[in-house]
């Protein structure tokens, strides 16, 4: 005996899916045409300058101001950043004197040397550890812009990585 089912069993409420696909789809395609993606990371000016000091820093003469007339290699001040095994800033050596990572103690010897008048320094290079964190970086970067702003003079600041011989 075959049993059949009524045909009003299979019938449930009618929902208009039509419709509901179009819409769907207009706003699918107006995300789509109106999607602006924001801008990955900012910018921030950089000077490359050759990783070596042609000359040594020793033979800077010590009277002379800040000017274009010298090399760029006697203008540069140089610094050095290096990381302890967990990537925290360990070190932070500014022309051959070791400085400590106390963010007080780095501005005094950053005005040491950017706002001395008989200072020739108007730009610096930063070689650094390729283990130091991201953020140890950015406070070392702002503490130079900081530094240069103060001195009243533009930032200039180039960036080398730090070779495992130490420069």
């Amino acid at each position: 005996m075959v049993r059949r089912r009524k045909k009003s069993d299979m019938e449930g409420p009618d929902v208009p899916v039509a419709p509901m696909l179009d819409m769907a789809f207009q706003l699918l395609t107006f995300f789509v045409l109106t999607y602006r993606a924001a801008p990955v990371e900012g910018q921030f000016v950089m000077n490359l300058l050759p990783p070596q000091p042609a000359t040594a820093m020793a033979a800077a003469p010590t009277e002379a101001a800040a000017s274009n007339d010298l090399p760029a290699t006697l203008r540069t001040l140089p610094v050095v950043l290096q990381a302890d095994d967990a990537g925290r800033l360990a070190q932070i050596s500014i022309a051959d004197m070791d400085v400590s990572n106390d963010p007080a103690s780095l501005a005094k010897e950053l005005d040491r040397h950017l706002l001395d008048p008989d200072a020739p320094f108007d730009q610096t290079l930063i070689k650094i550890d390729p283990n130091l964190r991201y953020a140890e970086l950015m406070s070392i970067i702002d503490a130079f812009t900081e530094a240069f702003i103060r001195a009243k003079k533009e930032p200039k600041l180039s960036f080398d990585e730090l070779k495992g011989d130490g420069g």
